[in-house]
Parts: structure tokens; sequence; C-alpha cells
């Protein structure tokens, strides 16, 4: 039978991450909780397969980048996998307008399931970054747990828009330099040896000489 931590106990958990959340908010993370849980035993969309550890380590720690927001209307979650962190932020910021980019099938699959299931609006890209709109940018662009990190940075860069941010998740002595691009903020993430940090373009100087 099919472990799913009670509404309380998922609460508890998220505690450590996140201030007091609205009871139509736990509900829904509860809900998306349940299909992550049972589509996880047919398809591989998260190593991590304990109940408690996916609401802390995937939820919880998305939840967690929610104080980094900063007011941002937009937000690209490159290579969402499992809707992580873009379904719980959503789920947190109803208004932020989020596009989940996943190019795997089954993946991309689960997130329409997800959005549906769960009544949000948000967008699955189901292909590959690459391919959306030249004029498609964004305020965040999240990348967390993405394969191939070193060539895929610089494909999000181009979907930062003006004056925006990327968010990212390091290990905790991971806030490497990124050239052409400034730390803003880094967070140590609760329970973790990980961090969350943004970075903002760095503006190119002109002296006019």
């Amino acid at each position: 039978m099919l472990y799913v931590p009670s509404r309380d106990h998922i609460a508890a958990l998220l505690a450590p991450y996140t201030e007091h959340l609205p009871a139509e908010t736990l509900e829904k993370l509860e809900v998306y909780l349940m299909l992550l849980l049972r589509w996880n035993q047919k398809t591989n969309l998260t190593a991590v397969r304990d109940p408690e550890m996916l609401v802390q380590r995937q939820i919880g720690e998305s939840l967690f980048a929610a104080r980094l927001l900063n007011g941002a209307e937009t937000l690209l979650d490159f290579g969402s996998g499992a809707g992580f962190p873009g379904v719980p932020l959503k789920l947190h910021h109803p208004g932020l307008k989020v596009t989940l980019a996943e190019s795997q099938g089954k993946k991309a699959s689960f997130l329409r399931e997800a959005v549906r299931t769960l009544g949000i609006d948000a967008e699955v890209w189901s292909n590959r970054v690459e391919a959306l709109p030249t004029e498609r940018t964004f305020d965040i662009v999240a990348l967390r747990a993405v394969d191939h990190t070193e060539a895929m940075l610089p494909i999000a860069e181009t979907r930062v828009k003006n004056g925006g941010t990327m968010l990212r998740y390091l290990p905790l002595e991971g806030a490497e330099s990124h050239p052409g691009w400034a730390l803003e903020y880094s967070l140590a993430v609760p329970l973790s040896q990980g961090c969350v940090s943004l970075w903002k373009r760095v503006e190119s100087t002109n002296s006019g000489q």
C-alpha cells in the first residue's frame, strides 16, 4: 500500500523551509505528492523515493527559494523534471507565470497531468529550451539538478530578460564564480549541504572613450 504522509505531517516536514502555508496550498501540495508517488511507481521521475524525503528534499527545498522571487512575474523552470522548483513555487505564488520546460516525454506527460489535476495555469514546454521563440525571456530562470550544467548555462542565460536573474541550487561551497554574472544572494538550505543562489547579469561598462 502506498504510504502518503498526512497533511499535518507534511506541514511539519515543510516547517523548516517556509512560513505558515495556507490550507488550500497545503492541500494542493498533498495532492501533488500523491500524484508524484503514484507516477514514480511506474516511471523514474525522481531518484528520491521515500515520501518524507520527497517532501523535504524536493518540495521543501523548492519552497525555500520562494523568498528569492523578489516580486518576479515570470519564471522559467529549466529542466523541470517532476516539477521542481516550478510547481511548488507556483502553488506558493499563484500569480507567478511559470513555464515548466522538460524535454523528456514521460516527465513532460507527468507535468501536464500535475497541472491539470492541481488546476494551475502553468505552461508545460515539452521541448528543448532552445526551441522556445527567441523573444521568450523571463524575470527568473531557475536551474535545479540540471544535467550537463556547463552546456546548459549559456542557454539559460539567453532566457533571462534584461534586469532579470538566474536562480540556482548549488552545494554550500559551490557558489562558484559565474562569468558575466554577479552573485546577489546565497542562502543555506535547511537540513542539507546546499544553498539557493540568485545571480544577476553584470552590466558592461562603457567609458565612452
